[in-house]
């Protein structure tokens, strides 16, 4: 396999969002958030990756408490929990205020895992900090004052996409189809982030720590240990986030945006840079794999996600993927 980057290698700093998945988002019946739990932690364990944190919502917990005790494995095997909001709305779509009620109502029910973790994070929902320069002041002064510190990504693969599509393919009995959708989750993973690295060199002429993201899903859980092998493989070195909060390409926000954007993206929307192939052209593709009416990838998450800004009180709006 080649080198990730032809410039030496790459700090990677894992992190998993949403454990629970959100509110509504089918999985297989065979599958659960305690299982998808062990194999990620099963693959971290086999590159010796320690002390990953795990941004989780904790809504779907409301209806199954059960769902904590993936947190209990997860702090019980070397890594830890942070504030990821209850509902997992979009700072985008309420106030100041109502989003940080959020937080305060997820560090209540979370309190007992976030105190083991050497570090008091957070992590905006669907990393959107806002679409406006004062709500997100007001947000970050809350934060300054409890202690936290926000933790941004810098390279993900939208593997979001992939996650009905798999559900699809469970219900339909596609073998085919889940062997396709096995192999492109891996492949995009790897693409993607050599296609993150790329960005950063032309921008800073070096390639800065990233912080990397997967969602706990079920296909995810699966392909975890492959996609870390083959991450490995390239040329990774695993560090810890604090490790990788600590480089100056994190010490700011570089624009204030209501766009899907991680940190990469957000600098190259400030210097006008091309982000060619981010993200990725298969995302038009996943849709036509086991195929069912009416449970398209974006039908089934714009019900998700307005629901989830229903509840809030907010004013929906979504900017697409891109």
């Amino acid at each position: 396999m080649q080198p990730i980057s032809p410039h030496g290698p790459i700090k990677v700093a894992v992190t998993i969002d949403d454990l629970f998945l959100w509110d509504g988002t089918p999985i297989p019946a065979d599958r659960s958030a305690a299982r998808t739990a062990r194999e990620m932690t099963d693959a971290f364990a086999g590159h010796a990756i320690n002390g990953v944190y795990s941004f989780s919502s904790t809504a779907p917990a409301d209806g199954d408490p059960t769902l904590y005790k993936v947190f209990d494995h997860w702090v019980e095997t070397g890594h830890h929990v942070a504030n990821h909001t209850h509902l997992h709305a979009s700072l985008n779509w309420v106030d100041a205020p109502t989003y940080i009620a959020d937080i305060e109502r997820t560090e209540q029910l979370i309190g007992r895992w976030t105190a083991q973790a050497p570090t008091k994070y957070f992590r905006y929902c669907m990393d959107m900090w806002g679409n406006a320069r004062e709500k997100r002041d007001g947000v970050e002064a809350f934060l300054r004052s409890e202690g936290f510190t926000a933790s941004p990504l810098s390279a993900w693969f939208y593997d979001h996409a992939w996650i009905v599509p798999y559900w699809r393919a469970h219900k339909l009995g596609d073998r085919e189809a889940l062997a396709y959708l096995r192999k492109t989750f891996v492949d995009t993973a790897v693409d993607q982030l050599r296609r993150h690295v790329a960005l950063n060199w032309a921008m800073f002429g070096r390639n800065p720590p990233l912080i990397w993201l997967a969602h706990g899903s079920p296909i995810a859980g699966e392909c975890m240990r492959e996609i870390l092998d083959r991450f490995a493989e390239g040329g990774v070195e695993f560090i810890p986030l604090e490790e990788a909060m600590a480089d100056p390409f994190y010490s700011v926000q570089p624009i204030v945006t209501e766009r899907f954007r991680n940190q990469t993206q957000k600098w190259a929307d400030a210097k006008s840079v091309s982000m060619a192939g981010i993200p990725p052209q298969i995302l038009s593709e996943l849709d036509n794999i086991a195929y069912i009416e009416g449970h398209s990838t974006g039908e089934v998450f714009h019900d998700i996600l307005l629901r989830l800004c229903n509840s809030m009180g907010g004013e929906f709006s979504w900017p697409g993927w891109d």
